[in-house]
């Protein structure tokens, strides 16, 4: 583990507070298995053309962030993976800056605004800054409403690492647990500005039985 006590990217982006990362409210992760994908206000079809279906990969700095699902089809869902997306490359900019670029915050904000300032502290004053890559992966939108949505996805941090961001020597401290490498992770999401933003975020590691899915399949 490295000298901040970071294991992964998210719970770096949690300020380092962990299992829980704030979501706006006192309480923790779910205990129930995710929901099926509900609707609680229908969403105007404002086409019949299906959404672009893409993955991405933004490299920022040292660091790179893959997207390595599809987006929906749905446009109102597409919108929030869109949204999603959005705030995390900005994220990613700010862990690269050790300071908040701009507009981080029209993208993140409340309990997730929280933990990246607690990040940004943490390793600021660690001397380090994200390096390799993380990969988000079976993401979904699992409910949607006019105002807020709810996003799950796994999040592959086996090869996340830290370096000096002015040498670019890594971090001989980090060690991430394999049990911390897969994690299973809910994202709340609102409309803020006309956009989708990240609100407060969840993830789950082993032995709950959440993040079994997003494990990797045993070597033959």
């Amino acid at each position: 583990m490295g000298r901040v006590g970071v294991t992964i990217p998210v719970l770096m982006m949690c300020g380092l507070l962990v299992p829980a990362c704030s979501s706006g409210s006192s309480a923790g992760p779910e205990k129930t298995s995710p929901a099926p994908v509900t609707t609680t206000s229908p969403a105007p079809v404002t086409t019949t053309s299906p959404a672009p279906v893409t993955t991405e990969t933004v490299h920022v700095g040292r660091y790179t962030q893959i997207f390595d699902t599809s987006l929906p089809a749905d446009p109102a869902q597409a919108s929030v993976v869109e949204g999603f997306r959005t705030a995390m490359i900005l994220w990613d900019k700010s862990q690269q800056a050790l300071r908040l670029v701009s507009p981080v915050t029209a993208y993140v904000t409340g309990g997730a605004l929280h933990n990246l300032k607690a990040s940004l502290a943490n390793t600021k004053a660690a001397d380090v800054v994200p390096a390799g890559a993380d990969r988000f992966f079976k993401t979904r939108v699992t409910v949607i409403s006019g105002t807020s949505a709810t996003i799950t996805t796994c999040d592959d941090g086996s090869k996340f690492g830290e370096v000096n961001p002015s040498t670019g020597v890594s971090d001989p401290a980090y060690n991430a647990p394999a049990d911390q490498q897969y994690l299973f992770e809910t994202w709340q999401m609102i409309r803020l500005g006309g956009h989708w933003a990240i609100s407060g975020i969840s993830p789950v590691t082993l032995p709950d039985s959440r993040a079994k899915p997003c494990q990797p399949l045993p070597a033959l």
